[in-house]
């Protein structure tokens, strides 16, 4: 397929998963909804991990081409998954009021939420993240939506309130190939600068 408008491509030849797809999460988080990314991946698991994560995040996977080696997906910039069937549009949205409830309350009492929050590439990347982390009897967290200042969308982060065990957790993660973005400072000011990524 040919595209004639000017999309940034994103190199991500020579990574495996879950690298090209936080990548590709990051820079998809930095654009308008309906504007479009090339993703470059010589990663064998890139054509399936890609229909899944786009799927499963509301984006929209315009093209996916392989030639000598290399996939050439590009995709559009959605507005975030909102299920598919009613169970899950039900189990979605009831998810999602008791994060905002939980948020609310940390709102109020601003001392008892956490400090460090870790994103993650997707909603259901995230909640694996956290099955794995009670299967390892990590607990310590709490799971919060994304910050409107962070993602618009629908999301989930789980915070610390202590700088290195988050980044303890974040490794931990990471070093099991779980698709973390990157680690926020909870500030007054509400930009969640990035202190790790």
């Amino acid at each position: 397929m040919q595209v004639k408008e000017s999309i940034k491509t994103i190199d991500a030849r020579g990574m495996f998963c879950p690298t090209p797809l936080i990548y590709v999460s990051r820079e998809l988080k930095k654009i308008p909804v309906g504007e479009k990314v090339k993703v470059l991946s010589d990663d064998k698991a890139f054509k399936k991990d890609i229909q899944i994560w786009c799927h499963d995040t509301g984006n929209k996977l315009i093209s996916l081409q392989e030639k000598d080696g290399v996939y050439e997906a590009i995709i559009e910039r959605g507005t975030g998954w909102h299920g598919d069937t009613l169970l899950e549009k039900v189990r979605f949205y009831a998810i999602g009021v008791k994060l905002h409830l939980y948020e609310y309350f940390f709102r109020i009492f601003k001392s008892a939420g956490p400090k460090y929050i870790i994103t993650f590439m997707s909603i259901p990347e995230g909640f694996r993240a956290i099955d794995f982390l009670k299967e390892k009897g990590i607990e310590d967290f709490t799971t919060l939506p994304v910050p409107n200042e962070i993602y618009e969308f629908c999301g989930l982060v789980i915070g610390f309130k202590n700088k290195e065990r988050a980044q303890e957790v974040f490794n931990l993660l990471k070093e099991n190939k779980f698709g973390v973005e990157n680690i926020h400072l909870v500030d007054r000011k509400k930009k969640y600068p990035i202190i790790a990524g």
